[in-house]
């Protein structure tokens, strides 16, 4: 992964965990797993879960688009 790449990531994960709540944060729900949400940041996919109560993002997956979801 290209470093400025993984610069994005970072902040885009940092911001969804100062407010999963946002409206502009691209999210999507992830079928099948619950509280799973997906992050899209170009090419890239985020897969985590989010405990709002416990106030915990769990990332479980960093992917390439074609390798997201498998």
């Amino acid at each position: 992964m290209q470093p400025k790449k993984a610069a994005a990531i970072r902040a885009a994960i940092g911001r969804v965990a100062a407010d999963p709540r946002a409206r502009n944060n691209n999210l999507k729900p992830l079928a099948g797993i619950p509280n799973g949400v997906r992050l899209r940041i170009g090419d890239w996919r985020v897969s985590f879960t989010l405990d709002y109560a416990a106030q915990v993002m769990d990332v479980f997956e960093i992917a390439p688009r074609g390798g997201a979801y498998r």
